[in-house]
C-alpha cells in the first residue's frame, strides 16, 4: 500500500510539474519585459495631470507581481502603449473604458453575464458606472479569498462605496448592521455586498430574477439562515438608527439603555459617595463602622 501511494505522488507530481514550470517561465517573461515599464511607472511620485487633475502613474512593483496578472505584460491591458514617450496615451475615463474592453477579451463569459447586470445598462447607456477596475482593483487584482483583495468580504464595502457610488446612507446603515459588524471584527462568514445582491449579475430590487428582489429574499437569506421563512422579506435592510422610518424601534431601544445604563451608574455613584460618607462619619465620632 505505502509503494502505491508512492507511486500515485510521483505521478500526480510529474502531470503537475509543467503547469509549475510554465508559470515560473510565464513571471520570469513578465518580470523581463516589464523592467522596462517599471524603470519610471516604479518611482513613486511619478504622475501626469489630465483634465486639471493630479494623475499617479506609479506602480507597486511587489504588488504587481504578486498578483493574479502577475505573469501579464503591462501592454495586455495597456494595448495603446506602443511607443516611447508615449505619444497620444489615454487618461481618465477614456483609458477605463480602454483596460475594461481589453479584460473582456480574457473574461468572455464573466462580461457577458455583467452586460445583463445593473452596471452593464448603465454602461450601455453612457452613464457612470462601475466597471472592472473599480471593483477588482488595477495593479494589485487578487482571489476573492485572499484577504488583501479588493473584492474580499471585509473589503467589498470600501470597493463598492468607492467614489461615491453607493456611499451615504446605504455605506453608513451597512457598517452599523449585524452583517457590517461582524465583518468589520473579521468574521467571514456574515452577508457581504455581493452575499445578498451578486456579484457580476446585480439587477435592481424589481427585477425578477434579482436575489434582492421582495421574493427572492427568503432563498438569498436561506444561504446562511437555516430555514428563512417568507417573513424575511418583510424586514428592512440599510435603514439608520432614526426617530422616525423603520429603524425607529431601535432607536428608541438604544436610547433606552444609553439613559439605563447613564442612571445605573450615576445612582451607584451616589450609593457610593453616601457608603464612604458613612465610614468617615463612623471614624470621625470614634465609633465603629456599622454600629448603630
Amino acid at each position: 500500500m505505502p509503494v502505491k501511494k508512492s507511486l500515485l505522488f510521483l505521478l500526480l507530481l510529474l502531470l503537475t510539474w509543467p503547469g509549475w514550470a510554465l508559470a515560473d517561465t510565464d513571471l520570469a517573461a513578465a518580470r523581463k519585459f516589464n523592467e522596462g515599464c517599471l524603470r519610471c511607472h516604479g518611482a513613486q511620485g511619478l504622475h501626469t495631470r489630465s483634465n486639471g487633475q493630479k494623475i499617479s502613474l506609479y506602480v507597486d512593483e511587489s504588488k504587481y507581481f504578486s498578483s493574479i496578472h502577475g505573469t501579464n505584460r503591462c501592454t495586455t491591458c495597456h494595448t495603446d502603449i506602443t511607443d516611447y514617450p508615449h505619444v497620444g496615451a489615454k487618461t481618465g475615463a477614456e483609458l477605463r473604458r480602454l483596460v475594461e474592453s481589453n479584460c473582456r477579451r480574457c473574461h468572455d463569459y464573466i462580461t457577458r453575464v455583467y452586460d445583463q447586470s445593473a452596471h452593464g445598462l448603465a454602461r450601455r447607456q453612457g452613464k457612470p458606472t462601475a466597471l472592472c477596475q473599480d471593483c477588482h482593483g488595477k495593479h494589485d487584482i487578487r482571489k476573492k479569498e485572499d484577504p488583501l483583495a479588493h473584492t474580499s468580504g471585509r473589503n467589498q464595502t470600501a470597493s463598492c462605496t468607492a467614489s461615491g457610488c453607493h456611499s451615504g446612507r446605504i455605506k453608513e446603515s451597512y457598517t452599523e448592521s449585524f452583517h457590517g459588524k461582524a465583518v468589520d471584527l473579521g468574521g467571514t462568514k456574515a452577508a457581504t455586498c455581493s452575499g445578498c445582491h451578486g456579484s457580476h449579475n446585480i439587477l435592481g430590487p424589481k427585477d425578477p430574477a434579482s436575489p434582492v428582489n421582495k421574493v427572492n429574499v427568503p432563498q438569498t437569506c436561506a444561504k446562511c439562515h437555516f430555514r428563512a421563512e417568507p417573513n424575511f422579506a418583510k424586514g428592512t435592510e440599510h435603514f439608520l438608527l432614526e426617530k422616525e422610518g423603520p429603524g425607529s424601534p431601535m432607536y428608541y431601544t438604544l436610547k433606552f439603555f444609553v439613559w439605563l445604563t447613564i442612571s445605573v451608574m450615576v445612582l451607584l455613584t451616589i450609593h457610593m459617595e453616601l457608603e464612604l460618607y458613612r465610614k468617615w462619619k463612623a471614624a470621625k465620632g470614634g465609633g465603629s463602622y456599622g454600629s448603630h
